[in-house]
């Protein structure tokens, strides 16, 4: 972990690469910072106290503008953004 980076923003890009990873980056060890510009807006959400369904939202509308995944409906990131909203308690 880098010194820029908080236990937050690293929790986050492990719950992107282990529970979304649409891109199927986890696999491949370079790939692994394919999300990264997903994990700032996210930590925002989370520190603003963002519910579930904003979490959801904004992975949605990810998979719909730049991954070209419109189709799937939502019902595979309320496990995702459930995981994601519990890392709030790493900001307290």
């Amino acid at each position: 972990m880098s010194a820029e980076e908080s236990p937050i923003r690293a929790q986050i890009r492990q719950v992107l690469l282990t529970d979304w990873d649409p891109h199927n980056a986890e696999r491949t060890e370079a790939a692994h910072h394919t999300y990264d510009g997903y994990i700032s807006p996210i930590a925002d959400l989370i520190r603003s106290g963002a519910d579930e369904n904003a979490i959801i939202a904004f992975l949605k509308e990810r998979e719909a503008e730049t991954m070209c995944f419109p189709g799937l409906g939502t019902r595979h990131l309320v496990r995702v953004a459930k995981k994601l909203l519990a890392l709030r308690a790493l900001e307290d």
